[in-house]
């Protein structure tokens, strides 16, 4: 859903680099100078390039290859310190990195990278100098942000105030902790990460295999000119690192949006339906639809109708275009000429506004069209670029507050295939990377907070249990104050109205597929991987009502897992200390 593009990697290889009065960002700079610098030529030298004793600089030695010793500290950052073994890693990775991205200026496999000019770079001499300087602010990045994320708290809305005395008294040693919001101060990978770092040793194994190599200790020694051990420590930092990073990303403030230009060239975005007629006249196919979109849209008052989201629902349960009724018939950001000649005309046509319908009969195929927006492409540009200065800024203060010693003269590089790259080694992102289970939000976490006409933290079960599941289902951050506050009309003096899970999910991005008072089909919906929302009257969890979510059945115990918002149940119900609850608790 979410990965991190290239670019991350650029920030996280180059960190940043630091002059006399001011902090250049390094982002991009490992693929080819800027467009405006003109390259040397490559040149080979016959010898290992003079070195220039500056001892403080990178170009101290003229070649770092031959042999020494591998236990020798050469770089450290606050009590975290770089040997030379571990550096040739970091090393190998970054100059195998290098070579498969396709840059246009790139060393000679054939010849030592410490006897070429490097033709990207004036402040260094040679290849060898170029990728040691990645390697070091890479590992420097990776034991700073690593830093960071034991030292520096998670960051958590203002509007988020727990009480720890009921945290120790209802909360502690709860299975449900483990996904709490705000329960651990610092910061913890999530469960698919962890398990992705636990597995590290056979993940390296698999891509021995898979480059020839006979094991993974073959693979270190002979890609990396290091052991098998330090290989896998250097994949978990980096990893980890990345990790982390992504999530502090997550807390960045959105970039401000501007009017911006669209009168030159723009994108598009818009929601589209397709009906297949299959034979029928179109006016045939169009009553029929009209039918089901009737059936599925009566209950909507004037009031509460969102056109959009109410479209998108449609999309999602009715369109043939099935790759796009996933996201509820979205198309983001098209420019002109990629679209069908009729549908281009009319998405691009000079008059198009935000709301604006219309159906286009193509042969057997219809389209239902609905305009979202324009948006500028220079605009887009921008706050991406601004976006990734942002990233590499945080960075920046992260190293700022962990300096680096090197010491070059101790450092010795083996000479190594250097065939695998670091992005070969990095986490291949995945949806749910950042929320794989379903977050436990607490409506007594927000005091002060208000739902309608009443206190969050009394009233708020609903809106708690649309947070957790909003938060789950789109991988961002909903809480439950966040949700209070943007849909205040869906609560009445009896509480959460059943509308909100029924016409706000489309709003968020996914849908409400259907109503069941049956649990076979609330069984039926768990074990395809849906989740339910459970309306819960006078019984087992609550003396009037009560919303819960239920997150997964287990067949062989006839057990439901649940998400609570109401943190006094977590001791007073004996389901929540074991993480399930029986079938006749939910019924």
């Amino acid at each position: 859903m979410k990965r991190i593009c290239a670019a991350l990697l650029l920030v996280i290889l180059c960190g940043c680099a630091k002059t006399a009065d001011k902090t250049v960002v390094a982002v991009g700079a490992t693929l080819s100078q800027p467009e405006e610098t003109e390259t040397k030529a490559a040149t080979v030298v016959e010898a290992t390039i003079p070195p220039d004793g500056n001892a403080d600089d990178i170009t101290c030695k003229g070649s770092y290859t031959g042999e020494g010793s591998s236990a020798a500290v050469v770089a450290q950052a606050g009590e975290r310190t770089l040997t030379n073994e571990q550096l040739a890693a970091w090393y190998w990775a970054a100059a195998a990195g290098y070579r498969q991205s396709g840059a246009q200026d790139a060393p000679d496999d054939s010849i030592p990278l410490d006897r070429q000019e490097c033709t990207v770079d004036d402040s260094v001499a040679s290849w060898q100098q170029y990728f040691l300087r990645q390697a070091l602010n890479a590992w420097h990045t990776a034991a700073a942000l690593k830093e960071r994320s034991e030292t520096v708290p998670i960051q958590t809305e203002e509007a988020y105030k727990p009480n720890l005395d009921n945290y120790d008294k209802y909360m502690k040693d709860m299975p449900a902790t483990e996904y709490l919001y705000g329960y651990d101060r610092s910061y913890k990978p999530n469960s698919m990460h962890r398990s992705y770092l636990d597995s590290i040793p056979d993940t390296l194994s698999a891509l021995a295999q898979q480059k020839g190599y006979g094991s993974t200790g073959e693979m270190a020694e002979e890609a990396f000119g290091t052991s098998g051990k330090v290989l896998g420590q250097m994949v978990y930092d980096m990893n980890y690192a990345y990790m982390y990073f992504t999530d502090m990303t997550y807390w960045l403030p959105e970039v401000e949006e501007t009017a911006g230009d669209v009168s030159d060239e723009y994108y598009v975005n818009f929601r589209h339906i397709l009906l297949n007629r299959n034979g029928q006249s179109e006016e045939d196919t169009m009553e029929a639809f009209q039918k089901q979109a009737k059936a599925r849209l009566q209950p909507l008052t004037p009031q509460k109708k969102r056109e959009e989201s109410s479209f998108a629902d449609l999309a999602h349960l009715y369109s043939q275009d099935t790759a796009s009724a996933l996201d509820g018939g979205a198309y983001r950001r098209v420019r002109k000429g990629q679209l069908p000649e009729a549908i281009d005309a009319w998405c691009f046509a000079p008059e198009r506004q935000p709301g604006d319908t219309t159906v286009i009969s193509q042969g057997e195929e219809i389209h239902i069209l609905y305009f979202s927006g324009k948006e500028s492409v220079a605009q887009v540009e921008a706050a991406e670029t601004a976006k990734r200065t942002r990233q590499a800024e945080l960075i920046c203060s992260a190293k700022d507050a962990l300096p680096m010693t090197v010491t070059y003269e101790k450092i010795v590089l083996p000479d190594a295939e250097g065939q695998v790259s670091i992005d070969e080694l990095l986490y291949p992102d995945v949806a749910h990377e950042r929320y794989p289970e379903i977050p436990v939000y607490l409506q007594q976490d927000y005091p002060g907070v208000m739902f309608g006409g009443f206190e969050l933290r009394t009233n708020g079960c609903g809106i708690t249990t649309m947070a957790m599941l909003a938060t789950y289902m789109t991988d961002t951050i909903y809480t439950p104050a966040m949700l209070a506050t943007a849909y205040p009309e869906y609560h009445d003096a009896s509480g959460t109205r059943g509308e909100l899970f029924r016409f706000i999910p489309a709003e968020l991005g996914f849908y409400m597929d259907d109503i069941t008072s049956d649990i076979k089909d609330v069984i039926a919906a768990l074990e395809k991987g849906q989740r339910v929302v459970s309306l819960q009257h006078l019984g087992h969890f609550t003396s009037g009502g009560h919303y819960l979510l239920l997150q997964q059945y287990y067949e062989d115990t006839d057990t439901f897992q649940v998400r609570d918002s109401n943190i006094y149940n977590y001791r007073k119900l004996s389901g929540h200390r074991v993480d399930y609850f029986t079938r006749s608790d939910i019924l």
